[in-house]
């Protein structure tokens, strides 16, 4: 086995071995080290006020191959981190701020699922757009597979089905998030190989529970709760190295 950076941002080409993510629940950091997982967890970024200011969707955008794209008041120890994985580090023009998450975009294979008004320049290049209304387009997104999607919100249901996408609608709210009514379904989650879909906290404390495992198994996707809690919104657990075989 050896490892290497995700092609296509989202989706492991096999068991993950380095993910970003927050540490601001130490049961789900815990969880993912006693499965041999490296984390990387950004700091606090400036100019952000509320409880994203941790999360790492709201900080880093992985274009696939090691390529990431870096928001501007990124901290230097976390930079550093990201380069000592071997990555391609460049920043955002402007800093990311809550009105403007200029990173919290979601990658389906060769197709962007974001809102083009608060999207960093760098990414609208990409051939394939899906808009959205939704600005928080990565955290309102959970990815199961290149072709399948959970979503609370109606502008990404909506056109994520348009463009042939498997979306499973869910109830909005039951993800807790400091500061904030609720959190989003995308920011509690990430794959950890093609199979396996981790949830930062109990899966069965949503009301929705049955309908997401039944939609994960029919796209042949396992889950692993990485804590008993209620779940949490940590701004997603981003996949960015996985096993292959040689």
């Amino acid at each position: 086995m050896s490892e290497q950076f995700l092609e296509k941002p989202n989706l492991p080409a096999g068991p993950v071995s380095c993910v970003i993510v927050s540490a601001v629940k130490s049961a789900v950091i815990e969880a993912l080290h006693r499965m041999g997982i490296r984390t990387i967890s950004p700091q606090r970024l400036p100019y952000i006020q509320g409880a994203e200011a941790w999360h790492a969707d709201m900080g880093v955008c992985d274009r696939g191959g090691g390529k990431l794209l870096v928001a501007s008041q990124m901290d230097e120890a976390t930079v550093k981190l990201l380069r000592s994985e071997g990555t391609a580090v460049t920043f955002t023009q402007h800093p990311v701020t809550a009105e403007a998450p200029l990173l919290n975009v979601c990658y389906l294979g060769n197709r962007l699922l974001c809102h083009p008004g608060t999207t960093a320049p760098e990414l609208l290049t990409h051939e394939h757009i899906i808009p959205t209304r939704q600005r928080y387009a990565g955290c309102c997104t959970a990815v199961v597979s290149e072709n399948a999607v959970i979503t609370s919100d109606p502008s990404i249901s909506r056109n994520c089905t348009k463009a042939g996408i498997d979306v499973l609608t869910i109830r909005p709210g039951h993800i807790r998030l400091d500061g904030y009514a609720y959190g989003f379904i995308g920011g509690c989650c990430g794959l950890l190989s093609p199979n396996l879909l981790a949830f930062s906290g109990n899966l069965a404390c949503h009301p929705d529970n049955e309908a997401i495992q039944a939609f994960t198994n029919l796209h042949n996707v396992d889950i692993i709760s990485l804590s008993q809690e209620p779940l949490y919104d940590i701004g997603a657990i981003i996949p960015l190295r996985n096993y292959i075989k040689c």
